[in-house]
Formats: C-alpha cells, sequence, structure tokens
C-alpha cells in the first residue's frame, strides 16, 4: 500500500522470455510495484483491460512482435499510459522512433537497477500528474505563457487559441524580465519564449533555464522564432527546454508540436535527436551529481526531495511519489537545511538555484 492507502502502482511487462517475465517480477514486486506479465499483445490487451496499469515496460525485439508496434496498439486502449522501451539491442534510431511515437522512455536491459528504477517512478509520477490535471475544473485545457513583445505574434497565439479551444493563452510578458514570482501561472502548462525578443535576457542559459523551471514548475518551455546551431538546441535541452519552433510555423505543425510536448517527447530536428541520443548511450557511468556531492554532500535521495519542494509537493505528496513515510521526508529535508545552510523550502530552493542543484 502507498502513502494514499491505494494499491501499488501497477506495471505491465511484455516480453516473450519467460525467464525475463520472472525476473522482473520478482525484482520490481520487491521494490513495491505490482507487476503483470504477457508474453503476447494479444495477452497484454486482455490485462489492460481489466486493469488500471500506469506503465508498461515492452521488450523492443521478440520473435514473432516488434515492441513499438504493440505500444501504439496499448496507447489506442489507454492514451494515458506511459511506455518504456527496454532492449537488450540499443540504436539511435530505434530510439529516436520510440520518442517520435509517444514512447515515454527508452532504457537497455544493461541498465542499472537504479536507472531503470527512477525511469518507472518519472513515468508513474507523470501519469499521476496527467491525470490529477484533467480532474481539476477546466483540466483539459492546457494553458500557455507567452514572453514575446511583438504584437503581431501574441495576436497570432490569440487566434491559434481560439480555433483550437484545448489551448489557452493565460499571459504575455513583455520578456523574461518582466517575469515576477508573484504574478505568474505557476500551472502553466506551456511557456513559449521568442529568442529575438530575450536573447540578452536568457543570457547564459545555464542560470536562466533552471530559474524558469523554478517559477513555472509544471511548464514545458519551449522556443519559439528559433533559428541557432544544433550545438546550441543540445544545451538548452540538456537545461530542460523542452523544443524550438521556427519562424512561421504553420498552425497545423505548432499543433502537432504542443500535442507531441505536452505528451513528454522532445520537439527537435531528426539531427539534434540523434546526436542527443548518440550522447546519451555512451554517457559513462559516474555517478549522478558528483560535483554538487562534493560541494554540498547531498546525497541523490536528498536532491530528488529538492526536486520535488520546488515542483510544490507537500511531505505527503513526496512521500506517496518516492514511496518512503511523511516521518523520513521531514528527515530529509532537516538534513537538507542544514547542509544548505537555509531554514526554509523558499531559501533551499533560493540555494539550489543559485549553487545550480536545480
Amino acid at each position: 500500500m502507498n502513502a494514499h492507502g491505494n494499491q501499488k502502482p501497477r506495471l505491465l511487462l511484455i516480453d516473450d522470455d519467460p525467464s525475463v517475465l520472472e525476473t522482473f517480477k520478482r525484482w520490481l514486486e520487491s521494490e513495491g510495484y505490482h507487476l503483470f506479465t504477457a508474453a503476447s499483445k494479444e495477452e497484454a490487451l486482455k490485462v489492460l483491460k481489466v486493469q488500471n496499469i500506469a506503465v508498461c515496460l515492452i521488450d523492443l525485439k521478440m520473435d514473432e512482435e516488434d515492441g513499438l508496434q504493440i505500444s501504439l496498439q496499448l496507447k489506442k486502449v489507454d492514451s494515458l499510459l506511459k511506455i518504456i522501451i527496454i532492449t537488450g539491442y540499443p540504436s539511435y534510431e530505434t530510439a529516436i522512433d520510440a520518442m517520435k511515437m509517444g514512447v515515454f522512455d527508452y532504457v537497455s536491459k544493461a541498465s542499472e537497477s537504479k536507472d531503470i528504477l527512477k525511469k518507472i517512478g518519472n513515468a508513474v509520477a507523470a501519469r499521476e500528474n496527467e491525470i490529477a490535471s484533467k480532474k481539476e475544473p477546466g483540466g483539459d485545457r492546457k494553458d500557455i505563457i507567452l514572453v514575446c513583445h511583438h504584437m503581431m505574434i501574441k495576436e497570432g497565439f490569440e487566434n491559434f487559441c481560439r480555433e483550437h479551444p484545448d489551448y489557452r493563452l493565460t499571459h504575455a510578458y513583455h520578456s523574461v524580465d518582466y517575469i515576477k514570482s508573484s504574478d505568474f501561472n505557476n500551472n502553466a502548462d506551456l511557456v513559449l519564449i521568442c529568442l529575438t525578443c530575450n536573447q540578452e535576457g536568457l543570457e547564459p542559459p545555464e542560470e536562466m533555464c533552471p530559474h524558469l523551471r523554478l517559477l513555472f514548475p509544471r511548464g514545458r518551455i519551449v522556443m519559439i522564432n528559433y533559428q541557432a546551431s544544433d550545438e546550441h538546441q543540445k544545451v538548452l535541452i540538456k537545461l530542460g527546454v523542452k523544443g524550438f519552433l521556427p519562424k512561421n510555423i504553420f498552425k497545423e505543425n505548432m499543433e502537432k508540436a504542443f500535442r507531441a510536448i505536452l505528451e513528454g517527447q522532445i520537439w527537435v530536428s531528426r539531427q539534434v535527436a540523434h546526436s542527443l541520443l548518440n550522447e546519451l548511450l555512451e554517457k559513462s557511468s559516474e555517478p549522478e551529481y558528483m560535483e554538487l556531492q562534493n560541494a554540498f554532500d547531498l546525497s541523490n535521495r536528498e536532491i530528488e526531495i529538492l526536486q520535488a519542494i520546488a515542483s510544490g509537493l507537500s511531505n505527503f505528496e513526496i512521500s506517496d511519489k518516492l514511496y518512503i513515510s511523511e516521518k523520513t521526508v521531514k528527515a530529509h529535508i532537516n538534513h537538507i537545511f542544514k547542509k544548505l545552510g537555509v531554514r526554509s523550502r523558499t531559501q533551499a530552493i533560493k540555494k539550489a538555484v543559485e549553487e545550480h542543484i536545480l
């Protein structure tokens, strides 16, 4: 049982190797999940129609079936289902196809257990957030914030929202310098930043991107009127930007881009995606946050909790998300405060942003 008293998060693993199904079932259930298994698409569809599955892990290559094609069939049954393609044979092209098809994540079977668990946890949290947002009044409508001083662009987005009632332009700022923490809608789904209006305000990106993510914890940051090198795009993607829209983009393509970004994809050219995945799949196995641990001695768990605090989660919500008790959450927060030399959540977030921890 989790902190809400509900059943454990339910996962579905699709693989035609019985030994893989058995091994993953023992492992993931020991980690607090309820795992269902299926050896084929037909078995998976039967499970999905009767069980509330949060995340589905699908083997990419089975003897007679393709994991990506299976994922398309499963998403037709449950559009909010989070899918992780898991394979022993990672390739750049397949990973790119997975991203384009709305797969939540992609991981090698050779990955460390903690890395696979982290991806599963992220997928469970993403599904819960989407379900919660749909329960709110107007939850199906996506709020947009525009940061741009071109009146014609603002009018263009207003027209777009009139033609697409699922979207609503809630606020327009002249530039990033005008954004104040006291007057914005921090529940915005999309934060559109015009590069031509904010060239200087976005420098250095290592400081501004974390600052924007702190201001808009739920918002996907998208650069519009964007013309820059592939290398600059890669830098911004690594700092949390979710996509780039060129000048004079057609409304049909803009709506397609928004939908993809809101589903968790990154909207970049195939060339940039290929380069990013190349770096990702060749990334060394150095522990995450090594430099930050040396500076503040923060553990990976403490950084996870800092990120959750910055997203506005309560102790109760953090305990539910990370599958630990509220008492443990409070203990971690006290340790964080001591290590950072602060006395409140607000001070902790501010310090974390200033020190590039968030």
